[in-house]
């Protein structure tokens, strides 16, 4: 019996050894590693979410000084980041993310322009959709009811958004509504790029969309060198900055005090410089409406592309020398029903700009335009001069 307990007893401190030797000997190296990676991923996101969160605020302050219409006073660099100082005083930090990864692994946050108003944007894969809340409304990003939206993860890895100071959250969707997963890359920015001229800072964020934002106090009527016979206007007739859409107008009329269907344009083909060019009228020297010719020019000499600046959508027309004006969409006004003098605002995606020449036939007199839409621009266009109001991009000798 002793015997037995004794073959017992050694039979267990050799498995027990054994299994001590076999403890020894294991590797826990894949473990850590594992350990470790997750780690990085995560410290890694907070990095990016700290990037892109940063981003949001920045942008967000932006569009309050787009609202403001104020200009910068000093633009700093500092590393890769930028201190933009405007003329009421307040700052902005942006990061420029030239070096960053190319930002297809975040979604970006932008705005866009609506109806008077900026609103929350995202663009992923190329696709830019509105943000909307759970009763599907826009996000306002100006106005008394803006907010700004912050960024995060949750714990299965997918970025999640925040319309209310991070108290709930809720998903972030792509296109086809599925969840954008979170992957973590530093260098992450919505800023593509930062560029400093004398009289203009430019933004390109990584969804091609630009902000401009005009470096010291501006002179009201901007005329920029495209290398054709005549400076085009920064902006348009009505407007102060080459975002904004500007005024609607009736060809020939001068005071711009015409009722449609009742207007009767003035009897001549060609308006440019005269008692009939609105342009002259209001902003004197040599300014003037555009005559056929030059707006052929405009078009057959300089390289047209589309593009969103500030929030606007509209083409972005670039001349030989490398200098360049942004078109706005317009749209144009017709007569709706209702009492006389009720309009409405047709095909807001597309631009309408009138010419100071025109023709007359059995039908009436009849405008020249130059105008883009969705899918191209053209030339020697007409409307009837007493039933649509048009933007006006003028001219000067």
């Amino acid at each position: 019996m002793k015997q037995m307990k004794a073959f017992k007893f050694i039979s267990q401190l050799v498995l027990l050894l054994i299994c001590i030797t076999a403890c020894s000997e294991y590797d826990d190296g894949e473990l850590w590693d594992k350990v470790n990676s997750l780690d990085d991923r995560v410290t890694s996101i907070e990095k990016q979410l700290k990037a892109l969160n940063d981003d949001i605020t920045s942008i967000s302050a932006i569009v309050g000084v787009l609202q403001s219409r104020l200009y910068l006073t000093n633009v700093t660099a500092s590393g890769e980041d930028y201190v933009l100082t405007f003329s009421d005083g307040s700052r902005v930090i942006i990061s420029d993310g030239k070096d960053g990864v190319d930002g297809k692994d975040a979604p970006v946050i932008n705005v866009r322009y609506y109806n008077g108003r900026y609103y929350w944007v995202q663009t992923i894969n190329g696709e830019t959709t509105w943000l909307n809340d759970v009763n599907g409304n826009k996000i306002p990003a100006s106005g008394m009811d803006a907010v700004t939206p912050l960024l995060k993860a949750d714990s299965d890895g997918y970025w999640i958004i925040s319309y209310d100071n991070g108290y709930t959250y809720s998903k972030l969707l792509d296109e086809s509504g599925k969840a954008i997963k979170a992957s973590g890359k530093d260098g992450d920015s919505f800023f593509e790029s930062v560029e400093v001229t004398e009289d203009e800072l430019r933004i390109v964020l990584k969804d091609g969309t630009e902000i401009v934002i005009p470096l010291g106090e501006q002179s009201p009527y901007k005329a920029v060198n495209l290398g054709l016979s005549v400076k085009w206007a920064s902006f348009n007739l009505g407007a102060t900055a080459s975002s904004e859409q500007g005024g609607y107008y009736l060809w020939g009329d001068v005071t711009n005090s015409g009722i449609m269907p009742n207007y009767v344009a003035p009897n001549i083909d060609n308006i440019c410089g005269t008692k009939y060019d609105i342009v002259r009228a209001t902003w004197g020297g040599t300014w003037r409406l555009p005559n056929k010719a030059e707006q052929i020019d405009l078009i057959k000499k300089c390289t047209w592309t589309r593009a969103t600046v500030n929030g606007v959508s509209g083409m972005k027309v670039t001349g030989g020398n490398g200098n360049s004006i942004f078109l706005p969409s317009t749209g144009y006004e017709l007569p709706a029903s209702g009492p006389i003098g009720t309009t409405q605002i047709m095909d807001k995606s597309s631009g309408y700009y009138w010419t100071g020449e025109s023709y007359s036939d059995t039908y009436g007199r009849f405008g020249y335009v130059f105008y883009y839409n969705s899918t191209s621009y053209y030339y020697n266009g007409s409307w009837n001069a007493s039933m649509v109001k048009m933007a006006i991009r003028p001219v000067k000798e």
